[in-house]
């Protein structure tokens, strides 16, 4: 494929080691449930966390846990919903696995301690039954953060604990002749920025990292999802799998000349009755789509794209007009959204909040099976991170919760029951120089990118890489990152976090140019989105020597060819 290199990170001295069982990387809910569950399998875990535990999107979201379990509802219409959403690029195997394990998972979070709502439940877009399991309404996040980290503290050294290291950045995977991972170069963070390398030697790696919406200049991700797992893995040589489709939140609070992270305003507000509309107070959904406002997330964001370019009230922002619920019903099932609203001078009981959509959700990712397996032997992933085939070419909300916890979970569990043998030696730092890599080996250098470059290259993915695209967009964008500035000094995190959303976008690019069609989050702005009766085709990338290649397109993914 032609296109812009993938650019490596420049080089660094080890001066410190590491070993353990198993390296889990991110503390978000994915994260947590695979080192609970291979700690509790007797492996000897080490998180690494780039900020403080749980410093990632868990701790915001709105939404909750989709499962089965309220009246009228079934796993055959749960699993029906996310295919639909899915548009044609579902795994129906995995689709079936998350929607079979959803109620169980509620149950064992439950059994942890944690406070859910499992009555009232929440209605979201495309679900067509009230599924959507919360906490203190709109809280879900704050609370899984809460009892997972409290089970994470809950471990003790005779149960196998997990040892967190935090402040710590993943840079590369240590890969041996074969390409299996066997390891990660990781660097801590100095209050500077600047970063002490050394290497951890482990029997597998686990990436948790979550997506990538700080590659875009508008997102609810916070600042620091990079897209390292997936450049990680990227430049380990793992196969990636429908980049292309990036989900757009509809309903993200609009503020002139704001930038990276901005607030969400949950879909359940939608699901309660709140309303998208124009300048002149007309619904925007209204015979769009049958299920109006709640609607898949890639058709009400395209709609909304559609309507603000007919140039007949503002370019870049609709309304969300939630005054129909009451003080009530606003201040009690929706703390959080209004609060966040009122914090920002503007009350939704008494008018409609400025709304635009937002890069929110990667539903590519490292291709990976529902136990977390890679291309990579040695190398798994979960949650956002990965492409497990739940999610197809756009996620059914609230889906993405369950599946981090589950997937989460397996991996842990797989890793439990497959890493015979002694056990790693206690994961704590050598003293004296590290040893020599034999055996083992780490990506080239390379000259990085300049983080200077980011503000620009994040505008311009949302401008030729958002919601809807152009050939000649993607293709101006695809020129925009074969001229990025390379890194100068010694590498920062600054640097790492830069050069990893180049990788990212390179990769979103390629993908989407690699699309001819309009599905599910991947739409072009003329051509109108292709029938999804019919299974689609993968878009599948590895990197080689830098450059972006096409794998393979598959119909399904087969899990045997992905299993490590």
């Amino acid at each position: 494929m032609s296109g812009p290199a993938v650019r490596y990170l420049p080089g660094t001295r080890p001066a410190w080691e590491r070993d353990a069982d198993v390296v889990v990387v991110g503390s978000g809910a994915a994260g947590m449930a695979a080192a609970l569950a291979a700690a509790a399998a007797g492996r000897r875990v080490l998180l690494l966390t780039k900020e403080d535990v749980g410093g990632g999107a868990t701790p915001l979201a709105q939404g909750g846990l989709a499962a089965a379990i309220g009246p009228g509802d079934d796993l055959a219409l749960h699993r029906r919903d996310t295919l639909t959403a899915g548009a044609g690029l579902c795994d129906p195997a995995a689709v079936a696995a998350l929607v079979a394990s959803a109620p169980a998972e509620i149950d064992g979070l439950v059994r942890r301690g944690a406070r859910l709502e499992r009555t009232a439940l929440h209605l979201e877009g495309g679900h067509s039954r009230k599924r959507i399991v919360n906490a203190g309404g709109d809280a879900i996040g704050a609370e899984l953060h809460r009892v997972l980290t409290a089970a994470l503290a809950g471990k003790t050294t005779a149960a196998g604990p997990v040892e967190i290291l935090a402040r710590c950045v993943a840079l590369d995977a240590l890969t041996d002749d074969r390409g299996s991972v066997g390891g990660v170069l990781a660097g801590l963070v100095g209050e500077d920025g600047g970063l002490w390398t050394g290497t951890i030697r482990a029997r597998a790696v686990v990436l948790a990292t979550g997506g990538f919406g700080q590659a875009y200049a508008t997102t609810t991700s916070p600042a620091g999802v990079t897209g390292d797992g997936l450049a990680l893995a990227a430049r380990a040589g793992a196969e990636l799998r429908d980049l292309e489709f990036v989900q757009f939140h509809p309903t993200v609070l609009w503020q002139e000349s704001a930038a990276g992270q901005c607030p969400l305003l949950t879909e359940a507000l939608r699901g309660a009755g709140a309303v998208l509309v124009d300048a002149a107070g007309r619904p925007v959904m209204a015979g769009r789509h049958p299920l109006g406002d709640l609607a898949p997330r890639d058709v009400v964001s395209a709609a909304m794209q559609q309507r603000m370019a007919r140039g007949d009230g503002p370019a870049d922002h609709l309304w969300l007009d939630a005054t129909g619920l009451g003080r009530a019903v606003l201040e009690r099932d929706f703390p959080t959204v209004t609060a966040l609203c009122r914090d920002r001078g503007i009350d939704p009981v008494a008018e409609p909040v400025p709304v635009a959509p937002g890069a929110h959700y990667a539903c590519g990712g490292i291709q990976a099976d529902m136990d977390g397996r890679t291309s990579v032997p040695g190398l798994y992933a979960v949650g956002e991170a990965a492409s497990t085939g739940v999610h197809g070419a756009n996620r059914l909300a609230s889906n993405s919760l369950t599946e981090a916890l589950i997937t989460g979970r397996r991996a842990g569990e797989r890793l439990g029951r497959e890493l015979t043998g002694p056990r790693a030696g206690k994961p704590g730092p050598r003293p004296g120089a590290p040893r020599p890599l034999t055996g083992w080996r780490l990506p080239p250098e390379g000259p990085g990118v300049d983080p200077a470059s980011r503000p620009v290259l994040a505008a311009a993915m949302s401008r030729d890489a958002g919601v809807l695209r152009t050939r000649a967009g993607l293709e101006r964008l695809s020129q925009l990152l074969g001229q990025v500035r390379p890194a100068g000094g010694g590498l920062e995190l600054a640097t790492v976090e830069a050069t990893n959303l180049h990788t990212v976008s390179v990769l979103v690019v390629a993908s989407a140019l690699a699309r001819a069609e309009s599905r599910g989050c991947h739409r072009w702005r003329d051509t109108p989105p292709a029938s999804t009766g019919q299974p689609g085709r993968h878009t599948v990338l590895r990197v080689e020597e830098g450059r972006v290649r096409d794998s393979h397109s598959v119909r399904h993914m087969d899990r045997q060819e992905v299993s490590a």
